[in-house]
Order: C-alpha cells, then sequence, then structure tokens
C-alpha cells in the first residue's frame, strides 16, 4: 500500500482543496498525485531534452509528426489545431517558429481559397523522424524502463478503461504529443 508523504498531501491540498484529507485515502492521494506528478516531470524532462537535442517542443514535434504522416505532408491548420487539441492561434505561433527554420511553410488551400496550409518540408521531415526518435528513446528510457513484468498491461487496461469513462468518443488522441502546459511555442 502506498502512502502519502507531507509534501503530496500538500500537493494534492493545490489542487483539490484543503478539505481533500477527509475525501481521499491516503492511496487516492498518492494515486493521483503520482499521475500528476510523474506526468509533468516526464513533459517538462522530454520537452528540455527535446529543445536541447532539436531546438524543438513536444507541441512542435507533435505538429511535425502529424504533417510526416499527412497525405503529402499537408494539413489545414484549422485540422492541425484541431487533431493537436491546441487552439488555432497557438498552431499558427508554432508553424511561425517552424517555418523560419524552413522546416514547413504555408500555402494556400487549393479547394478553399480562405483556408491555409502547412506543408511539411524535406528538412521538417528529416528534423520530425530524429525528433521522434530522441522522444521514443526518452520515454523508453525514463517511462517503460521502470516497469516490470505485466506493469505496462495493466497501465493499457486502467489508463484504457478511465480514458473510455472521461472520453467515450474517443478524442484524448487529439492530445497525445501537446505539452501546452510545459512549453511555451
Amino acid at each position: 500500500m502506498s502512502t502519502t508523504t507531507n509534501t503530496d498531501s500538500k500537493r494534492t491540498v493545490y489542487l483539490v482543496g484543503d478539505d481533500i484529507d477527509r475525501q481521499w485515502t491516503a492511496e487516492q492521494q498518492a494515486a493521483w498525485n503520482g499521475f500528476v506528478g510523474l506526468s509533468g516531470l516526464l513533459k517538462r524532462d522530454h520537452n528540455r531534452e527535446l529543445e536541447a537535442s532539436h531546438g524543438l517542443s513536444i507541441s512542435m514535434v507533435g505538429l511535425l509528426g502529424r504533417l510526416a504522416a499527412a497525405e503529402n505532408h499537408v494539413m489545414r491548420l484549422t485540422d492541425l489545431a484541431g487533431t493537436t487539441g491546441l487552439s488555432l492561434s497557438r498552431v499558427s505561433r508554432i508553424v511561425d517558429l517552424l517555418e523560419r527554420r524552413k522546416l514547413v511553410h504555408r500555402v494556400r488551400c487549393p479547394s478553399d481559397g480562405r483556408a491555409i496550409n502547412a506543408q511539411l518540408s524535406d528538412e521538417g521531415l528529416a528534423m520530425a523522424r530524429e525528433a521522434q526518435a530522441t522522444l521514443r528513446s526518452a520515454v523508453e528510457r525514463d517511462f517503460f524502463d521502470g516497469l516490470e513484468g505485466d506493469d505496462a498491461a495493466a497501465l493499457a487496461a486502467l489508463f484504457e478503461r478511465l480514458l473510455a469513462r472521461i472520453d467515450p468518443a474517443g478524442d484524448a488522441d487529439a492530445c497525445l504529443g501537446h505539452g501546452e502546459t510545459c512549453d511555451e511555442a
């Protein structure tokens, strides 16, 4: 059984209120703190690693990865926003940064003159693949290497169950690869 430390209890209070000790068990507090703490640390540390290695944030890698997977490496900015869970203005700012580095460029949508597309350059595709490899290695090192036996299967089943309760439409995939809480780009 896990128990909460004084630091864990304070962290829970900051997020959900000071009467939490009467409402949640120590195990519930520890589970929530573990989830929030681990996800925050992983995003922070992986953002730092991506920035140091490639000058990219997790959000940038998420956009580049979606463009890399798209037909002809082109997507509307509005579609990029929808699939990443980021606002259109944030996507536009990220595309500005990526455009300055010649990783993407904006093009008019041929089927809708009002819409703007982002198109991945050859350099952008190479950078996407490099950054994805860096992030994949970091996740393996910092997450999967800490698991034992059936831990990954148990976590997968638990997260699948929780996601199905919270997001029956399956929209959570739109949030994959976005670190909006941890990076500025």
